[in-house]
């Protein structure tokens, strides 16, 4: 009888750790919690070459538009585009604010038009202003596609990477594999 307890209870308590392991592998934090706060330093005078570099992480660069990147002072300005494996776009924006220090909710205006909607009814913006590196992530819902973005502030610069095609977690792989 006794051996029937200790083999019941054996398999009560495995059952139970295979019901915890798959809620564990299958529950994800939410996108914008994992966000890579580690990033380097961008300063004002950093080359545009090195800010739309060729790749970020496995991702090659599609195409590059350099606006005013490479002017010297304020109001510098460039995107680029990139693939991930399945050839799906996403593209990547940086400028630097003026005088004044960019804020999160500045670098957030415009995200309704950016996404290519109008109300912002279908909107969800989550801002996180407090970490090393102030972030925020926004989604945009529209009837035939879902706008991704993650805009960050680091130094002077708002760096802006956004997608319809490729889906949230590329989106935050991208982002996460982007040096600044």
């Amino acid at each position: 009888m006794r051996g029937k307890l200790v083999v019941i209870g054996l398999g009560l308590f495995a059952a139970v750790l295979l019901v915890y392991s798959l809620w564990f592998t299958n529950n994800h934090t939410p996108i914008d919690e994992r966000f890579n706060m580690r990033r380097q330093g961008l300063d004002a005078d950093t080359p545009g070459a090195l800010i739309l570099r060729e790749r970020a992480g496995d991702y090659l660069r599609q195409s590059l538009r350099i606006d005013t990147l490479d002017t010297v002072g304020v109001g510098r300005h460039g995107a680029a585009v990139y693939h991930d494996f399945e050839g799906k776009a996403i593209s990547l924006e940086v400028v630097l604010a003026g005088e004044t220090p960019p804020t999160l909710r500045a670098a957030f205006e415009g995200f309704a038009e950016r996404a290519g909607g109008a109300s912002t009814a279908n909107t969800v913006i989550r801002l996180h202003p407090d970490g090393r590196i102030p972030y925020g992530y926004g989604v945009y819902a529209a009837a035939n596609y879902t706008y991704y973005e993650f805009t960050w502030l680091n130094g002077g610069w708002i760096i802006r990477v956004s997608t319809r095609e490729a889906g949230s977690e590329s989106l935050l792989r991208f982002a996460n594999g982007y040096v600044y």
